[in-house]
């Protein structure tokens, strides 16, 4: 185990964090890789009520339109040292190795800039870490985005252009545990990311809390986790 791996299995949310989420709660948006989350941050942030908490994260700078995704827009990008020393510093309201060697983290500061703004925040972040501020932060829910279909989502995955077929069976096995999470998490909202226009009205309007809205989502989230679970039988 890693010192970043060490530093983050120890940490636990600080008490100005969770003030901070109390007194100005978060719209949280969660979803497997090509669920569409970050544009769908980008819509609702163009209605002027929501900006995303810009996350820290280790990883490197991906391609985004004809460049590269932009430092303090898309992440802030850090190296393991700052990730470190920030998670010394209690610097973070969550923070999650994801896929094994990448720091996501949700920094106070950052989201203290949105709640300053006036603006309500957007935090997009994984399932793991959505589950931990459930645990500290009670009243705390989380809206999980789904592709419309299996093939939808894979297509969306395969035209990115950038992972082998080694990284992609390894978000659709973490795939296959967020597609889990509705069904055994009441406080997860399974949300269909079918169009962005009709998907940001079911948010904003709440249509998702409706009995037969969930019914329906949660119908879509079997279905995918099995057709997940499928190819990655096939992908042994």
């Amino acid at each position: 185990m890693n010192l970043l791996e060490q530093a983050i299995n120890k940490y636990q949310m600080p008490e100005n964090a969770r003030k901070l989420l109390h007194e100005h709660p978060s719209l949280n948006i969660a979803g497997p890789t090509g669920a569409g989350k970050g544009t769908m941050a980008q819509h609702l942030t163009q209605t002027g009520n929501y900006i995303p908490v810009v996350s820290d994260t280790t990883r490197a700078k991906r391609t985004f339109g004809n460049g590269y995704e932009v430092n303090g827009v898309h992440y802030w990008f850090i190296d393991d040292q700052t990730g470190l020393k920030k998670l010394s510093d209690g610097e973070y309201i969550e923070a999650k190795l994801v896929h094994g060697d990448t720091l996501y983290g949700t920094s106070i500061t950052s989201y203290k800039r949105v709640v300053d703004s006036g603006r309500t925040p957007i935090l997009e972040i994984d399932v793991q870490g959505m589950e931990d501020l459930m645990a500290a932060a009670p009243g705390f829910e989380a809206i999980l985005l789904l592709p419309p279909s299996f093939e939808i989502w894979e297509q969306r995955i395969d035209g990115r252009g950038d992972m082998d077929l080694e990284q992609k069976v390894r978000r659709f096995r973490t795939a296959l545990l967020e597609y889990s999470k509705p069904l055994e998490n009441e406080h997860f909202f399974p949300v269909i990311n079918t169009e962005v226009l009709e998907t940001a009205e079911i948010i904003m309007s709440g249509e998702y809390r409706e009995a037969s809205y969930r019914k329906k989502a949660l119908a879509l989230a079997v279905e995918l986790r099995s057709a997940t679970q499928n190819f990655l039988d096939s992908h042994q």
